[in-house]
């Protein structure tokens, strides 16, 4: 016969609930019968002693043996009998194991030196109170101790028929166990309902197994999900630290470049300037990777999406021997995607195919295709790979929330939901010869009808001198900035902190000013809100430069304040750039502004 969940559970708790109500019940008995024996044996001890005493048989117990043996003094003994209530019967043992008096005479003059509780009481140690087989009748053995001595003279054993004890016993066993099994019943007819309440009465024993194991493995995944966002912002502030030399280093080149005309030396300076630029990208690609980003649409071209996570994942494909080869269709048009989102798919997917054939033999090939199917006016990405594939029995699986072989990677189930947020599809297709093909569908999308027009970029307008206040704690980036401003004529002045930023400002007016966001004591932020509060007006002329503009507090400051940016590493056009932007004097902006010097 088989019990539904529920009735499994509702007898099981009863019988918990009974069986700690059963050990409570036979504890507090038992503890109850101990006292109270104990309580009784100490008042038979304290009674029996106070009887010798009073009838002088201590006395008898040192004396001669024919003294013992006269009939006054076996008239004495008797007496023990007559002042101990509820006793039937007494033996008088002296120091030998002997009985000196019994109101048994038979027993009178018998030794019985392997009596072990009479040996113990002779050895001066008083026994617990005992009943032993016997049902109405207790047995205690009182050492008596001589007054001049302080030894055993003898030992007073008495029989007792307690029954005003026994009968107290058994009311007190009979309350303790009611109110035991009473409090038992109550507590189960309270809890019950809550409990069943709380796991449901349909739960079953296999569902709650399977959901613990669902719930073990998600926190295991979400464990492994706050260790990768750490690494993020590890890997976010390390390119953010990049960022500053990164900045000395591009923007240098470009100066000695532009100083010189041509010959070996321009040549050289033409390749640090690349690879300075593919440094730049992959610290830009870091920061986007690192960086978490609201769902954000543009106009993406793929191929290059596709191209930037190649390269920024080229380093561990070359040391692995991975060959990655890129067929990207010609004619694809531009989606309407978020490029972050995008890239992460990009990112996973690679990176799974890379894991995948860590332990597969030589040659270890990817294959890139994206190809655009006008029939269906959708771009499709494929990416495949060498490896050993995916098993039968996980195919079904890999897409499953938190599931997931590897120990890092943002889970195919998250990649799938980006796909399908666009309003494509993601799907593995079996390989012949082995390995796995990931096939994403993506639509091409369309932008909203007020970004349809392409921005009218505007010529740059003659370089018009300003004076240009330079605040940087990094002395080259503050350097490189100073000799590019320079460059188009431009009065710079340069200080390393908001502090003496704010001196200068008191003292001149200035028609540019470029600080950056990260400094000690003073940030950017807080020393635009200082300048705001005390120069009103002169805030509109600052110009920000940040290695982290993809930070959530940096990009909300620059969107409340409609601040110009400069991200690094920057080149000498996006600094021309700025400062073309900007009004060319100061009267232009703010001509109340306090604190200023017209030129």
């Amino acid at each position: 016969m088989r019990f539904a969940s529920g009735a499994k559970f509702a007898i099981l708790s009863f019988l918990c609930v009974m069986a700690l109500a059963a050990s409570m019940g036979f504890a507090i008995s038992s503890l109850l019968t101990r006292s109270v024996e104990d309580w009784e044996w100490e008042n038979t001890a304290a009674l029996a002693r106070r009887e010798v005493e009073r009838t002088g048989v201590d006395a008898l117990l040192t004396a001669p043996r024919g003294v013992v043996a006269r009939e006054a003094s076996q008239r004495e003994f008797a007496r023990l009998l007559q002042g101990l209530p509820e006793v039937v019967r007494v033996k008088v043992w002296d120091r030998h194991a002997t009985v000196l008096w019994s109101n048994e005479p038979r027993l009178i003059g018998q030794r019985f030196p392997d009596n072990d509780e009479l040996n113990a009481a002779l050895a001066a140690r008083e026994n617990a109170y005992e009943r032993g087989s016997f049902s109405v009748l207790a047995e205690v053995y009182v050492p008596i101790f001589s007054k001049t001595t302080g030894q055993v003279i003898g030992v007073i054993e008495v029989y007792k028929s307690p029954l005003r004890l026994l009968a107290t016993i058994q009311r007190g066993r009979l309350v303790a166990w009611s109110i035991s099994l009473a409090g038992a019943l109550v507590l189960y007819l309270v809890l019950f309902p809550l409990v069943r309440q709380v796991y449901g009465r349909h739960v079953r024993e296999e569902a709650l197994r399977a959901h613990t194991a669902r719930l073990e493995a998600q926190r295991a995944a979400l464990f492994q999900a706050e260790k990768v966002a750490a690494m993020g912002q590890l890997l976010a502030g390390v390119a953010h630290e990049l960022n500053n030399p990164l900045s000395a280093i591009v923007g240098y080149t470009q100066l000695m470049l532009m100083r010189t005309d041509s010959g070996p030396m321009a040549e050289q300076l033409d390749r640090v300037a690349q690879s300075a630029q593919r440094c730049t990208r992959i610290v830009k690609n870091f920061l986007s990777l690192a960086r978490r980003h609201l769902p954000q649409r543009q106009r993406v071209r793929l191929n290059a999406l596709v191209e930037e996570a190649v390269e920024l994942l080229a380093y561990p494909f070359r040391i692995d021997n991975v060959e990655v080869t890129c067929r990207l269709g010609k004619d694809l048009p531009q989606m309407w995607a978020d490029p972050h989102q995008l890239q992460q798919v990009l990112v996973n997917l690679l990176t799974n195919a890379h894991h995948a054939m860590r332990a597969a033999a030589q040659p270890r090939r990817i294959v890139l295709t994206t190809r655009y199917e006008t029939a269906t006016d959708r771009v499709v990405l494929t990416v495949a790979d060498s490896g050993p594939g995916v098993p039968t029995d996980l195919q079904a699986r890999i897409f499953e929330p938190f599931f997931t072989t590897k120990s890092t990677g943002l889970g195919l189930s998250l990649c799938r939901g980006i796909v399908e947020g666009h309003g494509g599809a993601l799907r593995l297709e079996t390989t012949p010869g082995g390995g796995a093909t990931f096939v994403a569908e993506l639509p091409i999308g369309v932008a909203p009808t007020a970004l349809e027009e392409a921005p009218v970029v505007e010529p740059m307008r003659p370089t018009v001198r300003k004076t240009i206040l330079v605040v940087d704690d990094e002395p080259d980036v503050a350097t490189l900035l100073t000799e590019a401003l320079a460059l188009d004529g431009h009065q710079v002045d340069t200080v390393h902190n908001g502090s003496d930023a704010l001196e200068r400002l008191r003292g001149r007016g200035y028609d540019l000013i470029f600080s950056d966001m990260k400094m000690p004591g003073m940030s950017g932020a807080e020393f635009y809100r200082t300048v705001a509060q005390n120069l009103p007006g002169v805030e509109r002329r600052m110009i920000f430069v940040t290695g982290d503009s993809m930070n959530v507090t940096t990009r909300r400051f620059l969107e409340e304040t409609g601040a110009a940016s400069l991200g690094k590493p920057f080149g000498i056009d996006e600094i021309r750039r700025l400062v073309h932007a900007h009004p060319a004097s100061i009267g232009e902006d703010a001509p109340d502004a306090p604190g200023t010097a017209r030129s």
